[in-house]
């Protein structure tokens, strides 16, 4: 009879024990982007105070997110590489998109890289920083490349090269 009672214990004990860890570990650490491949519908500040859905862009159409910072060397060696072959890359939406970067400074990296003018790409901010939260981004350039079909190809934690970009989008 005492060992019914000995088993009996341990085995609340495990239970409780197993019932408290459980609540306690309820954050879940899974990234949004990896339970869903769809592309997010962000909304993100344009600078003449209108919002840009990620929705609006042009439907059948490839479309890549880039987090960045102005200030970001690696963001910087990115624009450049990606400026240089903007005509190969012409059938492809680019969102770039920074949290805590003034529009003055966005618009002068627009404008150094010569991204500044072409139809294709956006400069915004993430007002909300809803990417980085998305994404669970550490670094940046973050880049995150989605398909005609708008499902996620792959993220690219320091950015990739256009003809990555190519040969996987088009």
């Amino acid at each position: 009879m005492n060992y019914k009672v000995i088993i009996s214990a341990f085995l609340a004990i495990f239970l409780v024990t197993s019932f408290h860890a459980k609540a306690q570990n309820g954050y879940d650490s899974l990234p949004p982007y990896q339970k869903d491949s769809s592309l997010p519908n962000f909304l993100l500040l344009r600078q003449d105070s209108s919002w840009l859905s990620v929705a609006q862009t042009p439907k059948k159409t490839a479309v890549v997110i880039t987090f960045f910072n102005p200030d970001c060397e690696h963001c910087q060696h990115e624009a450049t590489r990606l400026a240089k072959s903007m005509d190969k890359l012409k059938k492809i939406d680019f969102i770039w998109a920074t949290y805590a970067a003034s529009f003055e400074e966005i618009n002068a990296f627009a404008k150094k890289y010569h991204l500044d003018n072409l139809p294709n790409v956006h400069f915004v901010k993430d007002v909300n920083y809803s990417i980085p939260s998305f994404y669970h981004l550490e670094m940046t350039p973050y880049m995150a490349a989605y398909n005609k079909k708008r499902q996620l190809v792959k993220t690219f934690a320091t950015g990739a090269s256009p003809e990555e970009l190519i040969q996987l989008l088009e």
